[in-house]
């Protein structure tokens, strides 16, 4: 029906284009005769096609657009610009039909006899959203307008201005007597607060005081508001400390001490700045960690006040990360000897008392000479680098550390850095076997201990395989190293090795063989009835009626159940009657989707696109926006909403999202009156909460329907090693075959 309209509109605009010359868009609109939406509409459409030329620059005052009939089809790029040309022209053209018809109002009105909207309507054309755009006109009472200036005007205004002054003073004089009766109780109700005041609370009276669940009013810094936020706060995921002053910032005292970094139980500051409660899980770990760390401490203290070196063996496996990461802070120094870590104390000590400790540790004896020094300076003193070591002993660096890996050298590791006492170190050079324990400690390649041993290189793998060898650091690209000791001491017995492999030929070495994969069973498919019409569901329908009869509807239903398809249906409707709706979607690339999605099915000039990087035909009747951009309308643009019924929010539940939540929830706030809202989204656990809110800052009813069976059921499969897909009875089947076989020795490599 729309669509027979704008083709009508294109025809007769056609008509009053002249084939010759050109006509002003001001011209062509007093001739048409059809509403500016219409016009625009049609005309844009012209101009895009390339039936039409535009020429001109529109500007601040009337448009000076000029249109003439195409005699050939023009480029893409001339019809983009007259698009764009006519597009720019028709505010403007707005603009003077508004001051037109306000200067119709304003002379009609001047006799001083209010009239109604029917009988204005009758002698002019209102502007849209008549009586806000004209300042000067005023609604009396019976729902007549006049002028400000007029005898029934003043009257008028001397009215409001005596209710206004009035309820000013009843408001202060409520105000009043609720504090007096918060004096003497932290919580009231209204039932409580109308049976002392005898008259009905004004909501103005108790606008600074902060309604609990339950209608109950309190002050936003009391106990109980503060226990409120705490409930909020132990449900949701903690909050960064911006967001948190933004969301609370009735509670003045609160974000005070929050913002100075000072704790007000139940609350609890995290590591990371984040806000959240003792209740909450993160806030119990966060306190534990703290009850710990305050032990660690004074265990910490405790131990570096008498010796010199301690460990941390004794703190529980958690305890010891933030004993370790204390002790750092306090400047205590890890070292390992062995396979054990010490600290150093950062303390000063005597040298014999510090040689004494270390002679528990390390079974040396150290000579404690000089003065008072610190462990770790004395740890240094008293050892070598490997390079320092290996220019003592006449080798090279690497040869050292050989030494070190065999037994034959002591030493520890420091900040990462292998040191070796100096008196291993000289106790070593006097060795009369040096050279043959450098020999034992030597490197070799699997060729050599092959040939060592009388064996092949893959008997020597399969002695490193089996435990009898043991490699000497990392095998790079199945290039192993050996100790020559490790191999010389396998030769005495090697027979005896061999003779075990003599009686159990191939183990170790052969496979099993890989079962044959088998075609999994698969269930006979069902047949594919025949396409019919599309028959809604009873949600479906719900939804759909209690829409039509001008509710606002929250839809809580699973994926996949045809939620989006309530929302055709509401389209389908607003345009049929020549209204305009809005759908909003939580993420760009969402709304370029359901823009594609929706300007196929109702096509691209009555589809627009609004996000933060891209704009497309604004001014059509189905706007598809981010949330965002919504709220910012409802702030900023609110008059360009008075012809737009509805406003569709998928995926609603974002409501709750402590970073983008706001704008939602501003969104159902701000918006105009008269729109209707519908909510689509699959996990809103508490949807009639959230609908009683909206009812309670709406003022009107909002219709919940929910529905609970998923149109598509979870079906689980299990996959086999051999990446078989079996159902249930298979997979079960499978299961008892593999544990009467021994498990999964058939599935091995």
């Amino acid at each position: 029906m729309a669509k027979a309209r704008t083709e009508e509109v294109k025809r007769l605009l056609m008509e009053y284009i002249p084939a010759e010359g050109t006509t002003s868009i001001q011209e062509l609109w007093n001739r048409a005769g059809v509403s500016l939406e219409e016009f625009a509409g049609a005309l844009q459409s012209l101009a895009a096609r390339g039936d039409v030329l535009v020429s001109g620059t529109p500007g601040e005052g009337p448009p000076c657009v000029y249109l003439s009939r195409a005699c050939e089809l023009p480029a893409a790029g001339e019809c983009r610009r007259a698009a764009r040309l006519v597009t720019a022209a028709v505010p403007a053209l707005q603009a003077e039909l508004k001051e037109r018809a306000a200067a119709g109002i304003r002379e009609i009105l001047a006799d001083g006899i209010p009239r109604t909207r029917a009988e204005l309507a009758e002698l002019v054309e209102l502007p849209p959203g008549f009586p806000g755009a004209l300042p000067e006109v005023i609604q009396l009472p019976g729902g007549t307008y006049t002028l400000r200036d007029t005898s029934a005007g003043k009257a008028e205004l001397a009215r409001r201005a005596a209710e206004s002054r009035a309820r000013s003073e009843a408001v202060h004089r409520q105000r009043r007597l609720v504090e007096e009766l918060l004096e003497e109780r932290e919580v009231l109700a209204v039932e409580e607060m109308e049976g002392a005041l005898g008259e009905k609370v004004l909501p103005e009276a108790v606008a600074h005081l902060l309604r609990l669940p339950g209608g109950r009013y309190t002050h936003p810094d009391s106990r109980p508001a503060w226990e409120e936020v705490a409930r909020y706060l132990s449900r949701s995921e903690p909050v960064s400390r911006k967001n948190f002053l933004r969301m609370f910032k009735r509670h003045k005292k609160l974000v005070a001490l929050i913002k100075k970094g000072r704790e007000e139980p139940p609350f609890v500051i995290l590591p990371d700045g984040r806000v959240t409660v003792e209740a909450h899980p993160e806030g119990r770990e966060e306190l534990r960690r703290r009850e710990i760390l305050a032990y660690v401490h004074y265990t910490l203290q405790e131990r570096m006040g008498g010796r010199s070196f301690f460990t941390l063996a004794d703190f529980a496996p958690r305890e010891r990360a933030l004993a370790r990461q204390e002790a750092l802070q306090a400047g205590c120094v890890p070292f390992k000897a062995g396979r054990e870590e010490f600290f150093c104390a950062p303390i000063k000590a005597d040298p014999a008392r510090i040689a004494r400790e270390l002679k528990d540790i390390t079974g040396l004896d150290i000579p404690g000479r000089g003065g008072p020094t610190v462990p770790a300076a004395f740890l240094i003193d008293n050892s070598l680098t490997a390079r320092e070591a290996g220019r003592r002993l006449g080798i090279r660096p690497a040869d050292v550390h050989d030494l070190y890996e065999q037994g034959y050298l002591q030493g520890f590791e420091l900040e990462g850095n292998m040191r070796y006492w100096a008196s291993a170190v000289d106790a070593l050079r006097s060795a009369p076997n040096m050279e043959h324990r450098l020999r034992r400690a030597e490197k070799i390649k699997l060729a050599d201990a092959a040939r060592i041993l009388g064996i092949t290189a893959d008997e020597v793998k399969r002695l490193i395989r089996e435990g009898h060898l043991r490699s000497a650091g990392r095998p790079e690209r199945g290039s192993y190293q050996l100790r020559r000791g490790d191999v010389e001491d396998l030769l005495a017995r090697l027979p005896e090795i061999r003779a075990g492999w003599e009686d159990a030929p191939g183990q170790g070495a052969e496979r099993p063989a890989r079962r044959k994969k088998r075609r999994p069973r698969r269930r006979r498919p069902e047949a594919v009835p025949p396409p019919g019409p599309i028959e809604l569901d009873e949600y479906q329908q719900r939804s759909i009626e209690a829409l039509l009869a001008g509710h606002s509807v929250l839809v809580a239903a699973p994926t996949g159940t045809g939620k989006t398809l309530i929302a055709e249906r509401l389209v389908d409707r607003i345009l049929e009657q020549g209204r305009e709706v809005i759908y909003t979607s939580p993420l760009k690339a969402l709304s370029n989707q359901k823009y594609r999605d929706f300007a196929k099915q109702y096509g691209y000039d009555r589809v627009g696109l609004i996000t933060g990087d891209v704009s497309i035909n604004e001014r059509a009747p189905l706007l598809v926006m981010t949330t965002e951009i919504f709220r910012n309308w409802c702030f900023a643009n609110p008059e360009w909403m008075d012809g737009i019924s509805h406003v569709i929010f998928d995926e609603i539940h974002f409501l709750d999202d402590p970073e983008r939540g706001t704008a939602w929830e501003e969104s159902i706030i701000f918006a105009p009156p008269h729109m209707r809202i519908l909510g689509l989204s699959a996990t809103v656990p508490n949807v009639h909460e959230l609908a009683r809110w909206m009812e309670e800052v709406r003022g009107s009813r909002v219709v919940v329907v929910e529905e609970y069976r998923r149109a598509v059921p979870l079906v689980i499969n299990w996959i086999t090693p051999d990446n078989e897909v079996l159902d249930e009875d298979e997979a079960r089947e499978e299961i008892e075959a593999l544990r009467q076989s021994g498990g999964r020795r058939q599935y091995m490599h």
